[in-house]
């Protein structure tokens, strides 16, 4: 019953597919963290397509970067990409945790909030241009869109809930440690097979996906001492930084 829960709660959480009745509980999210690249396999097998597609008929790299990442938006109603914004505005506000909560949940995005976004959809666009139009490149962009959701995992361990937030209840505390232990060398297990798979060099798996750990490590540290806990965004956001990492590495092999 919790890995349905779970399956569910992934569909529901991140894609606009529709996953029916979800039960935001801490059981599924668990099951939620690990099933989370399954559960995305329509949007990575969607980005592997533009990839190949923009790659066999000569489409300018930037122009195939950029329809892949709208077609991510489109298929995660944009959700990440406003969990990046929000968590930029609400760090730049300052001052006090309580304002920062505050201006991280404001319907609108500020100037900072703008900056983040071009710069992550620009180096996303670039990154994904550039990795598509490599031997077998559009097998990489497809594995990093699902190993990228698994960054949830070390997000979610030994760290409170964001005051105010439903979805940080449900998340914090959630991932055992082991758990995103597990989660973690899996993923660089997937992106490094991928990386082989293309006739790369192997060291360029760890390369692409150790420091997105990390990265997704230092943003939960960020979260606590900045809004004293996570919430939906942070997730959200970690995904997007990952993913951004990753691509720019492996564009760089």
């Amino acid at each position: 019953m919790s890995a349905r829960a779970g399956w569910r709660l992934a569909v529901g959480t991140l894609t606009v597919l529709s996953s029916g009745s979800v039960d935001p509980s801490p059981a599924a999210a668990r099951w939620m963290v690990g099933l989370a690249p399954v559960a995305v396999l329509p949007l990575a097998l969607g980005a592997s397509a533009l990839s190949a597609a923009g790659a066999t008929l000569g489409a300018p790299q930037l122009v195939t970067g950029l329809l892949v990442v709208a077609w991510l938006a489109l298929m995660t109603r944009g959700m990440h990409l406003d969990a990046v914004a929000d968590v930029t505005d609400g760090t730049a506000a300052g001052w006090d945790a309580e304002r920062a909560r505050a201006v991280l949940k404001r319907g609108d995005i500020g100037p900072m909030g703008v900056v983040a976004l071009l710069i992550v959809l620009g180096l996303q666009a670039a990154s994904i241009g550039a990795v598509a139009a490599t031997p077998w490149g559009w097998v990489l962009v497809g594995t990093l869109v699902a190993a990228s959701r698994w960054l949830i995992a070390p997000v979610c361990v030994q760290v409170p809930a964001m005051p105010g937030s439903s979805l940080g209840a449900v998340y914090a505390n959630a991932v055992p440690g082991w758990h995103a232990v597990l989660w973690s060398l899996a993923g660089v297990g997937v992106v490094t097979a991928a990386v082989i798979g293309t006739g790369s060099a192997w060291w360029w798996g760890p390369l692409a996906w150790v420091p997105a750990v990390g990265l997704a490590t230092a943003l939960r540290a960020h979260a606590v001492r900045t809004f004293h806990g996570i919430n939906g965004d942070v997730l959200g956001t970690a995904i997007e930084l990952g993913l951004t990492l990753g691509l720019v590495v492996l564009a760089c092999r």
